[in-house]
């Protein structure tokens, strides 16, 4: 082998080398990968809880997170072809009736990377007390996040209101309000431990009727 050929396999094998830890070395730290650099089967339904930890971790394989033209990186795998805006919201996202009734109070779709629906999804990254999570706050707006004030426990179908807020939340409210907690509305008989959360259940505030 002449010296050439053996400069040009040794400059490969270091191109090589240099990918690889690209996609390995600093996202590895936390990401699970395997040797080729591919994440598991289900990194789809699970990759929001990585990204959360460390945000940078991702952008040094997949591009920018914020800009669809800078976004795909050395991996050639964009995080808009499931994002379309990104993963920040959408413009015009703070309007209420967009996180709110578009958002927070729909049925949770964690099948779909794309929907941005359930409260559940709001606790991804604004944490699972609305006010311990990667961005900023609930409670900045909403003093009694994830909801807002009075008259969030109307008994009407005004908006915002927990009578129009999907059933498939109920895990969520059950975080402050399991067995009546910080409700003047308690079940005569709470449901027995165990119990899956749900709003008709004993599990919180109603019992199996409304009251």
């Amino acid at each position: 082998m002449n010296k050439a050929k053996l400069g040009m396999g040794t400059c490969f094998a270091v191109a090589l080398a240099l990918l690889s830890w690209g996609c390995s070395g600093s996202a590895g730290k936390a990401a699970p990968q395997n040797p080729a650099g591919q994440h598991p089967a289900n990194w789809q339904q699970t990759h929001w809880a990585e990204y959360v930890k460390t945000p940078d971790q991702c952008r040094s394989c997949h591009g920018s997170t914020s800009n669809p033209d800078a976004a795909g990186g050395i991996s050639k795998v964009s995080c808009y072809t499931c994002h379309a805006n990104g993963v920040d919201h959408p413009a015009g996202w703070s309007a209420p009736a967009q996180h709110g009734r578009m958002g927070a109070q729909l049925a949770p779709n964690a099948a779909d990377p794309k929907a941005m629906a359930g409260f559940a999804h709001c606790a991804k990254c604004h944490g699972s007390n609305y006010d311990n999570g990667l961005t900023v706050s609930c409670r900045s707006c909403h003093t009694k996040a994830p909801h807002p004030d009075r008259p969030w426990t109307g008994s009407t179908l005004v908006s915002p209101s927990h009578v129009n807020t999907d059933p498939g939340n109920a895990p969520e409210c059950f975080k402050c309000h399991a067995t009546g907690a910080n409700s003047t509305l308690k079940p005569a008989t709470p449901a027995p431990a165990g119990t899956q959360p749900g709003c008709f259940n004993a599990t919180m505030c109603h019992g199996r009727t409304i009251s």
